[in-house]
């Protein structure tokens, strides 16, 4: 093999593993949640930031990071479509898109 073909072997797999390390990166999709809570584990209402789907009473178990209070408010982020989350933080009234916090408020847009 000469020293050109080993340099075009050499890119094409190149190209190939980003192509493939890309693809398992956005593969992963994520979906962000707002949610006010009505107790310490209990969300009264969580909007979702993609469809703005509103679920109610979703139960969020506390960790040593996550001490939500009643009339927090919450971002959730989830690999599942809700199901789950994986990243839990209280936020404040500000850090909630305005479009679902009149989701969660019951207002009209």
């Amino acid at each position: 093999m000469n020293k050109k073909s080993a340099i075009l072997l050499i890119s094409g797999l190149a190209v190939l593993a980003i192509a493939v390390a890309s693809l398992l990166l956005f593969s992963t999709q994520k979906s962000t949640y707002y949610g006010y809570m009505e107790n310490g584990t209990t969300a009264e209402k969580v909007v979702s930031e993609k469809n703005n789907e509103v679920t109610e009473n979703v139960k969020l178990e506390s960790t040593k990071d996550f001490k939500p209070k009643k009339g927090d408010f919450v971002k959730l982020i989830s690999k599942d479509d809700g199901k789950t989350f994986y990243k839990k933080d209280v936020v404040t009234h500000d850090d909630v898109p305005h479009g679902l916090m009149m989701k969660i408020h019951d207002m009209e847009m």
